[in-house]
């Protein structure tokens, strides 16, 4: 029996893979970004679960100090 190498997930090199990730991530805080002490997509406290999550993410790729452009120096 020959054994294969592993198909990269959707034809997607790891560099690209990590670069698509990335910009799912920076999407998610973008949209869940805190507006007085909710957020507008959940409802509920801040930080929400998938800023939470997406801010782990970017800490693991060393972009956790990541903010929308727009919302810089308002962290």
């Amino acid at each position: 029996m020959a054994t294969h190498a592993r198909p990269t997930p959707i034809g997607l090199s790891p560099a690209q893979l990590r670069n698509r990730m990335i910009v799912s991530a920076r999407r998610i805080i973008t949209e869940h970004w805190p507006r007085i002490d909710r957020c507008p997509m959940c409802g509920c406290g801040w930080p929400c679960t998938p800023t939470v999550y997406a801010y782990d993410y970017l800490t693991k790729v060393g972009q956790g100090g990541w903010a929308p452009p727009e919302h810089r120096g308002r962290r």
